[in-house]
């Protein structure tokens, strides 16, 4: 990582090496082989191209192909990088991810692998040179937004984003009626566009001032002032970026004069996808939906970006037939048509290269080509990692926990020894606090019926009441009462608006496990109205968690949907552990 990545090129030559040992050796199909006991190859893929590999697998699977004498079959499942590249270092949890641990390992960059390596001190993986398709980090604007800023005449960046977070009121630039700047961020510990976009911010606060370096990163003011600045626009962090390209296109389709967001840091090929009607990434939706009204443009930072290398990785330990389809499901990538496939849905090839109908669609040329920084090393890269921890914005979050009768019932009937749901909750409200720092606030409060709910504990500094609040929630709640979820949802959601604070996150963390049964009180409607955020900048976000089977998942999606969040769901109680991370990591 301390030298220059050129990926996209080296994968180029590669490409034309597989294709031509592909076309010399194309496994073909021999009757005598047992297609009933075929060599199945586990791959974990990132969630943006998932869907599009996992198509691909499945046409793989339906050409029946032999390697040696065994037939071939693949398997895929999706997974941020963040997460496999945790799970990986601590030791893969199947009932924690709903998959295998992967015999081959696709994450969005190589920077996962790097950063894997470097904390476990093993040699883990190999492949990193070997990308099956690319997409350079782009900040995704509004057009109207960035023809405002002088796009695209004006080559814009890293630094202007600082200015805009310095200076945030459209007003000053014509056009009051968009309210304050306002950017979506990844959390880079879970995210590659939130890495890249960490370190691609470093790069352009360092590139004056000698580059990177340990004590550029570490220490000097200057480039701490310029992190901290670009970072103080973020609105909320998300663990994927389909989150606001989702609310964004929502929004989009309702015809506001004023944009749901005002910069998001992406790939190229979720801009494409956004402008396709796709917001979500999921190939089948493409040209499916409407376009956007105001669709997104793709600038490539002049002062620097990183391009997505999106490796190919196959797992040590991984040998023998194995070993075999996996060679062979990586040349089968490379091979024509499924590199047509990548650029068709947005991506660049191998090589880096894209179609005019994508480049026409993000506002650049197929001919542009993308000169991406010089990666630092990845003991650099955790450095910039625990130095955003400081520099990130603050949240206010209020907890709000159900503690009806029915979160008492045991967690798994089947379950030799009983532990019920409102056990569980404790190690995962634990374990989402260890994710903020002492200076972000929480506040507490639970509820059931009679009275609805109950102000456990006022906003405070985490720092002041981790202890006591993971306390409460292991000996004071009730676990009695029916569930009071609208009325709570709209009285926590009030008194969040009217303690707002435009310079941090505003969010609620809503877990149940049931549906509403208060008769008389806020309808769902009333609470959906109530809650609508049209505008990123000045609304309280509801983040959801489905507790349990009996959950009413209908409801919390609409809670979060509507307030612009995300609906998460723990079905098995066994998973609200990481599914109470997953929240929290939002912040």
């Amino acid at each position: 990582m301390g030298t220059r990545r050129t990926a996209p090129l080296a994968a180029g030559s590669l490409v034309g090496a597989c294709l031509v040992i592909a076309a010399a050796l194309l496994p073909t199909r021999a009757p005598s082989v047992d297609f009933s006991d075929c060599v199945t190859l586990d791959v974990s893929v990132s969630t943006e191209k998932g869907d599009l590999v996992e198509e691909m697998a499945e046409r793989y699977n339906d050409e029946q192909r032999v390697i040696g004498d065994r037939c071939a079959h693949v398997e895929t499942d999706k997974l941020t990088s963040g997460t496999a590249s945790e799970e990986l270092a601590t030791g893969w949890d199947e009932q924690a991810t709903g998959a295998p641990k992967p015999d081959v390992w696709l994450p969005s960059s190589s920077l996962w692998a790097q950063l894997l390596e470097h904390r476990t001190g093993e040699d883990l993986v190999s492949g990193e040179e070997k990308s099956v398709t690319t997409s350079p980090l782009v900040i995704a604007m509004p057009e109207k937004m960035a023809r405002a800023l002088g796009w695209p005449e004006v080559d814009l960046g890293w630094s202007d984003l600082r200015d805009l977070a310095n200076n945030p009121d459209w007003g000053e630039r014509g056009h009051p009626e968009w309210g304050r700047f306002a950017m979506g961020k990844d959390n880079p510990y879970h995210s590659t566009s939130g890495l890249a976009a960490t370190i691609a911010t470093y790069y352009a606060a360092t590139r004056d001032r000698g580059g990177f370096s340990e004590h550029a990163v570490s220490r000097d003011a200057e480039v701490q002032a310029f992190v901290r600045q670009v970072e103080s626009s973020v609105a909320h962090y998300a663990t994927d970026s389909v989150v606001f390209l989702g609310n964004a296109y929502t929004e989009d389709q309702k015809g506001s004069d004023k944009p749901y967001i005002s910069a998001m840091i992406t790939q190229e090929q979720m801009t494409y996808l956004y402008n396709a009607g796709a917001p979500t990434g999921d190939p089948a939706d493409l040209n499916t939906q409407p376009p956007p009204n105001d669709p997104l443009v793709a600038i490539h930072p002049a002062d620097g970006t990183v391009m997505i290398d999106h490796p190919y990785l196959v797992l040590a330990g991984t040998s023998g037939h194995t070993r075999e389809v996996a060679a062979d499901f990586r040349d089968y990538l490379l091979a024509e048509e499924q590199q047509a496939a990548f650029v068709e849905h947005g991506f660049r090839d191998s090589e880096g290269r894209t179609s005019e109908k994508v480049a026409t669609s993000v506002g650049t040329t197929a001919q542009r080509s993308v000169d991406s920084i010089d990666l630092p090393s990845a003991k650099l890269v955790k450095t910039m990692l625990d130095r955003w921890r400081t520099y990130r914005l603050r949240a206010d979050v209020l907890l709000v926990l159900d503690e009806s009768a029915s979160m008492k019932e045991t967690s798994d009937p089947r379950a030799t020894e009983s532990v019920s749901k409102l056990e569980l909750l404790e190690s995962a409200v634990q374990r989402g606090l260890d994710l903020l720092d002492n200076d972000d606030r929480v506040a507490l409060w639970t509820f059931s019926t009679g009275p609805d709910y109950t102000r456990r504990m006022p906003m405070s500094p985490v720092g002041e009441v981790r202890d006591e609040l993971s306390h409460v929630v292991r000996d004071d709640l009730r676990g009695t009462g029916n569930t009071a979820l609208y009325n709570t949802t709209h009285a926590a959601h009030e008194m969040m608006r009217e303690n707002l604070d435009p310079g941090r996150v505003n969010a609620i963390v809503l877990l149940t496990d049931g549906h509403d049964t208060v008769r008389g009180g806020v309808s769902r409607d009333e609470l959906l109205d109530s809650i609508d955020a049209e505008h990123l900048d000045t609304s309280v976000r509801i983040f959801t968690i489905a507790y349990g089977r009996d959950a009413d998942v209908e409801a919390l999606e609409a809670i979060a949907t509507r307030s612009k969040a995300a609906a998460y769901e723990a079905r098995d109680p066994s998973d609200i552990d990481q599914v109470f991370v997953s929240a929290l990591s939002n912040f």
